[in-house]
């Protein structure tokens, strides 16, 4: 209910939203030629940021006002008890002050990603960094404050008043979880550790990032190349064996040399799971990670075991590998990565992009491409890469703002999904604040990816349809089913040894390096089957995934992907009114719990009926790649 809570999921959101773009795309192309600096680039191919503030000083004068308006919502506290005019008189100032808070921070981010060589917006980000822990001090009463109130009481208050009747839904969903709300000191007291709690994760990326150097290989064409995290995919994706052996050997062997401290940094950040979890009363790890979305753990548990009653389609996956790689000693952890063919020659400009992605989601109807044309022409999207701009592609933007959209475009298929991917986060944004008030005005995780994937859905299903150049059908359907096995297969992988090493720890069992390794080769082994030969490096393969300081997210790349698929499968296929249920789902931001808006969407994630639809669309990949190889004898080259 708190606002700040609100705002913390927000901020993340900018990542997070980016995260699954950048894992579904094929490869990050270097950047050839000569990287332009800003100025070079035509107006019309950089987002509109003048229209969030026109300059500093304009942003200067709301943060002042805004640092002002902090300080007087701690004022309220003790008032809201006193009847429905004082809440709503709070309420009200709280929804006033959040969102341009919100429309602040948001423009520090996009011009600090603009250009990151500058220190001054990186400064700017900072103070709102710093004004957001303000922020989340002068608001931790809220919440002890409103439960106080008997529920008979507040109910009688918004039966008679409209206004107030408004935050039902979000008064009902900070009454459910009224149990886990401490005492405003203790609320207070887990605010101010919110940044001890961030040391683990804040170690982490510093070691991985900063001060582990990784070793220099030779290239596909023998040239020296000093290895690094960020090129891993790339590399991976290498048709030449030993580059990929090498590359994998020197980065997750390097990070197994810090094998006994990252332990140490993963059992930290579980161990302040199992803290907040004691302290909230709950009897899970699992359970306080998803209470704040009201997901039930049965859908965790439900997407885990429909993954592992289907994993015989991964098994059927690795083997079409090793036989179209020509793998004598079987598919190794260094192999999982290499296309079944030669590359798709498949190269756009922005323009012929923006009008593939047209065509692709012309069956969302005249409302949804009317405004995603108009924000194209708005300058919601920042195009290409230039000197110091930040890396990958991400959707942002505020409740005050239009959408904004960060891309690195260089022009091959891979860019063109990753744009329909940010622009379905986009259109989910646009819609949700303009039908729901500002305390509905965003959306969960849970719910974020799906409207993007759905977006991917309909540009893969288009392409697929209108290209007929069967080795170019049989590149993009090996880049699908990649995707299929990254978003779907690996994430519900990660998600199981997530769950088993919370459950360890919660059983006071060690968190040691050779346990967490045991574990996560003991699932790689069943998840790959019999075609899959294992490494005993892949054992310390779990040190290099970030994700798992996140609490419990992974699981919603694979819940996300399944839901759009079963959505785009509709809508593809013209049934009657899925159009109409999308768009209402789109538009009804956080005004109902996500389980409850993907049935607007007719998607319902308690059951395993949309994961078994997405797992019989790889099926129906698989026999396609299959006939496909058989009729052209395409394979990837393998050196």
């Amino acid at each position: 209910m708190t606002r700040h809570s609100r705002y913390f999921r927000w901020a993340h959101g900018v990542l997070v939203l980016s995260t699954l773009a950048m894992m579904t795309m094929s490869t990050t192309t270097a950047q050839e030629k000569k990287v332009p600096e800003r100025s070079d680039i035509e107006l019309r191919y950089r987002w509109a940021t003048e229209r969030v503030y026109p300059n500093k000083e304009a942003w200067e004068a709301d943060v002042a006002r805004i640092e002002k308006d902090i300080e007087k919502l701690a004022t309220y506290r003790g008032t809201l008890s006193k009847g429905p005019d004082a809440l709503l008189a709070f309420l009200k100032f709280r929804d006033e002050v959040a969102p341009r808070f919100e429309k602040a921070f948001v423009y520090t981010s996009l011009i600090a990603d603009e250009d990151t060589r500058k220190s001054e917006p990186q400064g700017m980000k900072d103070r709102m960094r710093g004004l957001a822990v303000k922020y989340g001090q002068a608001t931790a009463w809220v919440d002890p404050e409103i439960t106080s109130i008997p529920w008979e009481t507040l109910d009688d208050w918004m039966k008679h008043n409209a206004e107030l009747a408004v935050y039902r839904h979000a008064f009902e969903n900070l009454f459910r979880q009224r149990k886990h709300i401490l005492s405003p000191r203790e609320e207070e007291l887990i605010a101010l550790g919110g940044q001890v709690e961030a040391v683990p994760y804040t170690t982490y990326n510093l070691l991985a990032n900063a001060d582990i150097k990784f070793p220099t290989i030779e290239d596909a064409d023998g040239k020296k190349l000093e290895l690094s995290d960020s090129a891993f995919y790339v590399l991976m994706r290498s048709p030449k064996r030993s580059v990929r052996k090498a590359a994998y050997e020197g980065i997750v062997g390097t990070y197994a040399k810090y094998r006994n401290t990252m332990a140490s940094l993963l059992n930290g950040v579980v161990q302040t799971h199992i803290f907040n979890m004691r302290a909230r009363h709950y009897d899970s790890c699992l359970q306080a990670a998803l209470d704040g979305e009201n997901i039930p753990v049965e859908v965790y548990n439900n997407l885990i075991q429909t993954v592992d009653r289907n994993v015989a389609l991964l098994h059927r996956y690795e083997t079409i590998r090793r036989r179209a790689l020509k793998l004598a000693d079987g598919v190794h952890a260094y192999d999982l990565f290499a296309p079944l063919s030669g590359k798709a020659k498949l190269e756009y400009t922005y323009d012929e992009a923006v009008g593939l992605m047209k065509k692709a989601l012309a069956p969302l109807g005249p409302e949804y491409n009317g405004i995603m044309s108009k924000g194209i022409e708005s300058r919601w999207i920042d195009v290409y890469p230039t000197r110091g701009k930040r890396s990958g592609a991400y959707s942002s933007g505020s409740y005050l703002t239009q959408p904004f959209i960060l891309l690195n475009f260089h022009g091959g298929y891979e860019d063109v999904s990753t744009l329909a991917h940010e622009m379905g986060h986009s259109m989910h944004s646009y819609f949700t604040r303009h039908n729901q008030p500002y305390v509905y005005g965003d959306y969960t995780i849970f719910c974020a990816e799906v409207a993007s994937i759905t977006n991917e859905m309909l540009l893969q299903n288009y392409v697929l349809e209108h290209i007929t150049d069967p080795k170019v059908k049989l590149a993009l359907l090996s880049e699908f089913l990649e995707t299929f096995r990254g978003t779907v297969f690996r994430q519900a992988m990660f998600s199981e040894f997530e769950q088993r090493i919370h459950e360890m720890a919660e059983k006071g069992e060690p968190l040691t390096a050779d346990s967490l390794g045991q574990t996560y080769g003991e699932i790689m082994r069943r998840y790959y089957g019999p075609d899959y030969t294992h490494d005993d490096l892949v054992n310390e393969y779990w040190i290099r995934i970030p994700h798992f300081y996140y609490n419990f997210y992974v699981y919603k790349y694979a819940t996300s992907y399944c839901a759009a698929a079963n959505i785009a499968k509709r809508i593809d296929a013209g049934e009657p009114g899925a159009v109409e249920a999308y768009l209402s789902f789109l538009k009804s931001g956080s005004s109902k719990y996500s389980i409850e808006l993907l049935k607007l969407a007719r998607v319902d994630m308690t059951s395993p009926e949309p994961i078994e639809d997405a797992m019989a669309m790889f099926k129906k990949m698989l026999d396609q790649t299959e006939a496909l190889l058989n009729q052209t004898g395409e394979a990837a080259q393998q050196q």
